[in-house]
């Protein structure tokens, strides 16, 4: 069994994975917005999976980004604010189960995680790839029934699907929208998010654009 796969199974991670959502509503007295529980975690792993692949990087770096990717919102189990830097030192904990992790594949891990709300010291390709397969999760499939609606975050959960296409060093990201989406007020209330996207993309070497249902923004 792979380092990934050893943590994916811990029985603590499962827990977190599947509780997180309902400790997090209680905290921010039911204002939580969007899934940060296992079906976010597990999109972050896969996207974080294909787009490294998709950029050619070694086995090694792809399974250290699916590890960043699991454990990138572990510490949202207590509370939303600097969840990152809490996920970074719980990470650090279950870090510590697995023998075989080198200590600088431990600390890329560790600082990807801490780093990967505002992408300010993006360093790493598990880093850059982690920062935009968290941001461009966007879509209702993230809407929880306990969810507190707004105007920006209904007009969000418009978005019917989001799906990311790497062709050579081109990212395409493709939202697939409701006629009554508002394309206008999505991209100005996900302006800082895209340009984290740009820049993580740029990092790795790619440029990025993005499509409203095939038309390019």
């Amino acid at each position: 069994m792979d380092k990934y796969e050893r943590l994916y199974h811990l029985p603590d991670i499962s827990m977190i994975l599947d509780n997180v959502n309902e400790v997090l509503n209680k905290v921010e007295k039911g204002m939580l917005r969007g899934c940060h529980g296992r079906y976010h975690t597990m999109f972050v792993v896969d996207t974080v999976e294909y787009l490294l692949k998709s950029l050619s990087y070694d086995s090694k770096t792809v399974e250290l980004g699916k590890i960043a990717a699991l454990l990138h919102d572990i510490g949202n189990i207590a509370g939303r604010k600097n969840h990152a830097l809490k996920s970074a030192a719980l990470a650090e904990v279950f870090l510590d189960n697995i023998e075989d992790l080198q200590p600088v594949e431990k600390d890329m891990i560790v600082q990807a995680i801490g780093d990967h709300t505002d992408g300010k010291n993006i360093s790493s390709p598990i880093g850059a790839a982690l920062v935009l397969a968290d941001k461009v999760d966007v879509s209702k499939r993230r809407r929880l029934h306990f969810e507190h609606i707004d105007d920006w975050y209904s007009n969000l959960l418009q978005v019917e699907n989001m799906d990311i296409t790497v062709l050579g060093s081109n990212i395409s990201i493709n939202f697939t929208t409701t006629q009554t989406f508002d394309k206008e007020m999505f991209i100005g209330g996900y302006r800082k998010c895209f340009d984290l996207i740009t820049k993580s993309a740029e990092y790795l070497g790619c440029t990025c654009n993005f499509r409203f249902n095939g038309m390019k923004e």
